[in-house]
């Protein structure tokens, strides 16, 4: 399995985080969750960026596996803060800065932009590096360098509250992505069913059937590793075939898109359909009662890591409704 896929993969390790009851894994991952998004402060959102941090070392997972989630978002991250800095015009003016567009600068933009997509082609790392340096770079010539006669002018002033707002946005996706890794991670699939399933009974009272809604949750958790694997491939067997699909006109991308996704829903079906015919020859029946061969238990780590996240739910509420 492609080791670059981080959701939805268990890792191995002799930790406490890897030996607390999956259901107080989960009951602790939704009270966080719902303790960043009642987090107005950026002070207190990076305090819990740290605590999130401290949990991650105390795993004993590599680290490099948490950055490689967190790589899948960069681009997202990155147009976030762009946005956020520059459409977001409340609180004080920090900084203003004057632009000069001419037509070397424009010509230098153009250029760097062709380097950057041809580069593109044979240097597969560091592209949103490389993407940055070249903004960088044409921004710069633009505020500093003036050769020839100016096409456009314009003014780009940036707010406090923008930049503060920007650093909250990454903050809680970096947080939200590390807390969804950590969880995965940290609990083998089957472990995650049976605490998924055992967390959501008092939904039979709504005549939801838990067994069967753990069970998709759980299928489709270990599932998307599998199909992203799946569609890796065909895009390498389509590649060496001379498919590209960064190149060609709008009719021939949404023609390699077809191609891709009709391989992918055989896939998934045929992947489906065998797992299928697998549960029944184990004899498993939908909604039927079932034992478990390892039952459950809390001990004292779990009482004490469950109060811990309710004493942080708790302040981060008093907080909200004080401040």
């Amino acid at each position: 399995m492609n080791s670059k896929i981080v959701f939805g993969q268990y890792y191995h390790a002799q930790s406490w985080i890897h030996k607390l009851d999956p259901r107080t894994k989960l009951i602790c991952l939704f009270s966080l969750m719902i303790s960043i998004f009642l987090i107005t402060n950026l002070y207190i959102l990076l305090g819990m960026l740290g605590l999130i941090i401290v949990l991650v070392l105390f795993s004993k997972i590599p680290v490099v596996k948490f950055l490689q989630g967190l790589k899948m978002m960069a681009f997202l991250m990155m147009f976030t803060v762009i946005f956020q800095i520059l459409f977001n015009r409340s609180g004080n003016l920090t900084a203003s800065y004057n632009f000069n567009l001419d037509i070397f600068n424009l010509a230098l933009a153009i250029t760097l932009l062709l380097i950057y997509f041809i580069l593109g082609k044979f240097v597969k790392k560091f592209r949103l590096l490389t993407f940055l340096l070249i903004l960088a770079i044409s921004l710069l010539s633009q505020y500093h360098f003036t050769f020839s006669k100016i096409l456009v002018s314009y003014k780009v002033n940036i707010y406090d509250e923008g930049i503060i707002s920007s650093l909250k946005v990454v903050t809680r996706i970096i947080i939200l992505i590390s807390l969804s890794s950590l969880l995965t991670l940290t609990t083998k699939p089957t472990d995650l069913n049976n605490g998924l399933e055992s967390v959501v009974k008092p939904l039979k009272i709504f005549k939801v059937n838990v067994s069967i809604f753990s069970m998709m949750i759980s299928l489709a958790l270990r599932f998307i590793p599998t199909l992203i694997n799946e569609a890796n491939r065909i895009l390498k067997a389509q590649a060496s075939r001379g498919v590209d699909f960064k190149e060609g006109k709008l009719r021939e991308k949404i023609t390699q898109i077809i191609s891709l996704l009709i391989p992918m829903f055989v896939i998934a079906y045929k992947r489906a359909e065998d797992l299928a015919n697998a549960m029944e020859a184990r004899g498993y029946i939908p909604g039927a009662e079932r034992s478990k061969l390892n039952e459950l238990k809390f001990c004292y780590s779990d009482y004490l890591t469950f109060i811990f996240s309710v004493i942080i739910l708790g302040v981060i509420i008093s907080l909200r409704i004080v401040l």
